[in-house]
């Protein structure tokens, strides 16, 4: 976990950090994030906004920057062909930048005061070239608490920040709402440039980062940053269509599209078999002894009850353990988050192998090489 208590080194001459925030359509989430970026401690440090927005969301930022000097609004060009809006947003903040760190953030973070200067103490005290920070999660809505535990807490289940802290471990992961890295270490590795057309951007850039032989680094913070992904339900559908299977795909480097189809089927069948199989065997099981009686529906009922109350106290701690949403909801998000997270995967993989695409923020994006 990240610390705020008082590091062993004092940072005498703190390096410029460059922050850089893509932004798209903001109005209504961005203002925590500009207000306690404004009142961090770390003393050196400039904030540059990509924006490409239609909205309000310039004049949000400006009327909470006023004259502080060190934030900077950037007009981001057309989207070139092959490019992801979000990695080419942060290529441009990156090329106008003169920090020897680069400081990548989402519009809808915010932080304690001392987050940056502690984030920096650690990624200088374990000698990092990347560091990742794993947030809170905020979830306030009903779709939000039903929903959102189930990606988000596979995801450290599947990369444990032990294997992704373990140099020798070519397990990767990256949080894309923070990542700082140093600038030499991002020109090295080909910077965006590197990985223009993926849509799971964060994680690419963690497995160039660890490929290439430098230290990546990935650390709890919920005590100190904040992270409200998603409000609606349509935002939660299209937000996690995005990345599902298109992200997985790339990811894999899977170009057939017959593998692609049993990466499908596989995956479908898994969460199927985790998240509502165990519900409906039960159902099934009251069902058939009430019926006929018979001693082995009552064991089926059994077992499936036990993997049913394991699974959702397996949710509820995991909510619980990386502070996502409310752990009083795991039997509900485990039937009802389950079935909406199968419509989202069948939707993101439709979409994928139909060669529609799919849309996020206004854009479509399909599979894509970086060429």
């Amino acid at each position: 976990h990240l610390s705020k208590n008082p590091s062993k080194k004092t940072l005498r001459n703190p390096p410029l950090i460059s922050i850089i925030i893509p932004s798209r359509n903001e109005e209504h989430r961005i203002s925590r994030c500009i207000q306690t970026l404004k009142t961090q401690t770390y003393p050196n440090l400039e904030v540059l906004i990509v924006d490409d927005s239609t909205d309000h969301t310039v004049e949000v930022i400006k009327n909470i920057v006023g004259e502080d000097k060190r934030f900077k609004i950037i007009k981001q060009k057309k989207l070139p062909d092959g490019w992801v809006g979000k990695p080419f947003a942060l290529q441009q903040g990156s090329e106008n930048a003169k920090g020897d760190w680069l400081l990548f953030v989402d519009a809808d973070t915010w932080y304690d005061p001392v987050l940056i200067e502690k984030t920096m103490e650690y990624a200088l005290e374990n000698n990092l070239d990347m560091l990742s920070l794993a947030p809170r999660h905020i979830c306030k809505t009903f779709w939000e608490k039903v929903i959102q535990p189930i990606p988000l807490g596979a995801i450290p289940a599947l990369s444990p920040l032990t294997k992704v802290n373990d140099p020798k471990s070519k397990v990767v992961l990256a949080g894309g709402p923070f990542i700082l890295i140093k600038r030499y270490v991002f020109n090295k590795i080909g910077g965006y440039q590197t990985i223009r057309s993926c849509i799971a951007d964060d994680v690419e850039l963690a497995k160039l980062v660890k490929t290439s032989g430098f230290r990546l680094g990935l650390v709890n913070a919920q005590s100190m940053m904040n992270l409200r992904m998603y409000e609606r339900f349509r935002e939660i559908w299209e937000g996690w269509s995005k990345v599902s299977f298109l992200g997985l795909v790339q990811k894999r480097g899977v170009e057939s599209k017959t593998f692609q189809t049993l990466l499908f089927l596989l995956l479908l069948f898994t969460m199927f078999d985790l998240l509502v199989l165990p519900f409906f065997a039960i159902l099934i099981s009251i069902s058939m002894t009430l019926v006929t009686g018979l001693t082995f529906w009552k064991y089926l009922l059994l077992f499936a009850f036990l993997t049913w109350l394991l699974s959702t106290l397996a949710l509820a701690y995991a909510q619980r353990v990386y502070r996502i949403g409310e752990p009083l909801y795991a039997p509900l998000t485990l039937l009802l988050g389950g079935f909406v997270m199968l419509g989202v995967v069948a939707d993101s993989t439709f979409k994928t192998l139909s060669g529609r695409g799919v849309t996020w923020k206004g854009r479509r994006y399909s599979v894509m090489k970086n060429r």
